[in-house]
Formats: C-alpha cells, sequence, structure tokens
C-alpha cells in the first residue's frame, strides 16, 4: 500500500447523525415522515441537521441496561418531583399536561445513565414517537 493511500484513509472523517446514531450518509432521519420529522413536528419545531464525529456507544450489555432501569424505577418519584418544579409540570416537546413519564435524553440503549441530568418529561405520545433518537427537549437552563 502506498503512502498516498494510507493518508487518504486517515484523513477521511465520517459524519454520524446526532439524533439516531447512524452513519450520516445512512440515516434517515431527514427524510419526511421519519420519526424525528413527527417529533419536531408534533413540538412545532423545524428539522436542522446535526452532525457528531463518533457514533453513539452500541451494544450496551443487558446487565447495565438493567442496572440503569432499576435505578430509575427507585428514583423516580422524586426525579419527577424534581424536574415537575424545575422546568414546569408539561411536556418539554410539546407542552401537554397529560400522561407525563419520565424520559432519557440519551436513552440507556445508546450509553445514556439514569441520572436526574440526563431525563427530561414528555408526554407518553412524545416519548413514543421519540423512540430511541437522542433529543433533548429541556430548556437551554437546563442543559449541560
Amino acid at each position: 500500500m502506498s503512502k498516498n493511500t494510507f493518508d487518504l484513509r486517515a484523513s477521511t472523517v465520517r459524519d454520524y447523525c446526532s439524533y439516531c446514531g447512524r452513519l450520516s450518509k445512512r440515516c434517515a432521519c431527514h427524510q419526511a415522515g421519519s420519526d424525528l420529522q413527527r417529533f419536531m413536528e408534533r413540538g412545532g419545531q423545524a428539522y436542522t441537521s446535526s452532525r457528531r464525529e463518533a457514533p453513539y456507544k452500541r451494544g450496551v450489555p443487558p446487565q447495565i441496561k438493567k442496572t440503569e432501569r432499576r435505578h430509575l424505577q427507585k428514583q423516580y418519584k422524586i426525579w419527577y418531583a424534581a424536574l415537575a418544579e424545575s422546568n414546569g409540570e408539561c411536556c418539554a416537546n410539546c407542552g401537554d399536561r397529560k400522561d407525563l413519564v419520565l424520559d432519557h435524553v440519551l436513552p440507556i440503549a445508546k450509553g445514556g445513565l439514569s441520572r436526574l441530568d440526563n431525563l427530561q418529561l414528555l408526554c407518553a405520545t412524545c416519548n413514543r414517537v421519540k423512540g430511541k433518537l437522542a433529543i433533548d427537549c429541556r430548556p437551554a437552563k437546563h442543559r449541560e
């Protein structure tokens, strides 16, 4: 292999979608009717393309997922009350006040942790549409 070929490969930068974590060229977030588009429309926002330099963590072991979910269950009432007090008791995306649930900004499946700084309040519909996308809907003052 020549030196030029090696340099060409080393300089190749891969872009990843900041919402789903896939390679940008394989991402479907920009397509009309995607989960992201539906989520953004529900909150009255427009889709903006956003890239990451590295993919999200993949293959989180089941033991870690189980531990994180158990930790969330134990602290659920305390964290719900804290978020409702600081951000208001409404959906961070659409503003609805019914059927609110705690949602991980960075999902457990992508390496997110069950901590107060990784949680937001979403209505059940927004949470279902968001799925495993990494979308932070909290007000700017509450983001890290």
